[in-house]
C-alpha cells in the first residue's frame, strides 16, 4: 500500500529537522531514495521538502512510495529517537502546539521540548529531550504530547467543519 503525500510531509519535516538522520523511501520498482544532507543523497532534505509539498491536494495518483526507512533514528510508535531525544510531528501550528504541550506536561523531572514550525509544510516539529528520564520514561512521555497535539488538532479540526 503505497505511502499518502501526508505521511510523507511528516517524513520530510522531520528529515529536515532531526540531526544527522537520513530517510530512505522505497518505490515499487525496487528503488530506494535517499534522502539527506550528503553529496551521495538521491535528494537533500529541503528538495525533498518542497516536493511533497507541491504533490497536488487532490491528486488521483499517491507518491510511488511502499515503505520508510529511518537510518539514525528508531521508530517507536508515533516517536523518533534520537539518543536522549524524542520527535514528532504535530498538525498544528507552532502556538497552538506550545499550548497543548503545556496543558499535557507531567508532573516530575523536567522535559526540554522545543516545537519548531515547518512554513513550507505547515507542520511543527516537536523535540524533547531529558537526561533524567529513563528511555522508556521519555518514550511514554513524548508518546502521550503527541496524543494532546493530536486531540487538539482533531478538535481543531472538527469546530473548523461544524463552523
Amino acid at each position: 500500500m503505497p505511502i499518502s503525500v501526508t505521511t510523507l510531509a511528516h517524513v520530510a519535516a522531520l528529515a529536515a529537522a532531526v540531526p544527522r538522520i537520513t530517510v530512505s523511501l522505497d518505490t515499487p520498482s525496487g528503488s530506494t531514495i535517499i534522502v539527506g544532507d550528503f553529496p551521495e543523497a538521491s535528494m537533500c532534505t529541503h528538495a525533498f521538502r518542497q516536493f511533497v509539498q507541491q504533490w497536488p491536494v487532490d491528486a488521483q495518483h499517491q507518491p510511488c512510495v511502499d515503505a520508510v526507512h529511518f537510518d539514525g533514528a528508531q521508530e517507536r510508535g508515533p516517536v523518533l529517537a534520537t539518543g536522549p531525544s524524542r520527535w514528532f510531528v504535530s498538525e498544528l501550528a507552532a502556538q497552538p502546539a506550545v499550548a497543548a504541550l503545556r496543558a499535557a506536561r507531567p508532573d516530575g523531572p523536567r522535559i526540554d521540548t522545543r516545537v519548531r514550525f515547518d512554513p513550507l509544510l505547515g507542520l511543527s516539529v516537536v523535540r524533547m529531550a531529558s537526561d533524567q528520564l529513563s528511555e522508556t520514561e521519555l518514550d511514554e512521555a513524548a508518546t502521550l504530547a503527541y496524543a494532546a497535539c493530536l486531540a487538539e488538532h482533531l478538535i481543531w479540526q472538527g469546530t473548523r467543519v461544524a463552523g
